[in-house]
């Protein structure tokens, strides 16, 4: 069911399961706000809309700190 999660709702799943979660990532708070940049850019991906350059290095920034946050 996990590959229907929208990313609202896996940054409440995160958050709530904070304790599950700690090991993998550093900060709950960087984590939401991940999420709702990844969440903005979405729409324009899922409907194989191009992206503008901004948000094309938006994407890539947000990406970055998603992994950044799971290193620790």
């Amino acid at each position: 069911m996990l590959d229907y999660t929208n990313f609202g709702e896996l940054g409440e799943i995160i958050k709530s399961n904070w304790d599950d979660f700690a090991d993998i990532f550093t900060d709950i708070q960087a984590v939401e706000r991940i999420l709702k940049n990844l969440n903005t850019l979405r729409a324009a991906i899922a409907h194989c809309t191009p992206l503008a350059e901004d948000e094309e290095l938006r994407l890539h920034l947000s990406l970055r700190d998603w992994f950044r946050q799971q290193g620790g």
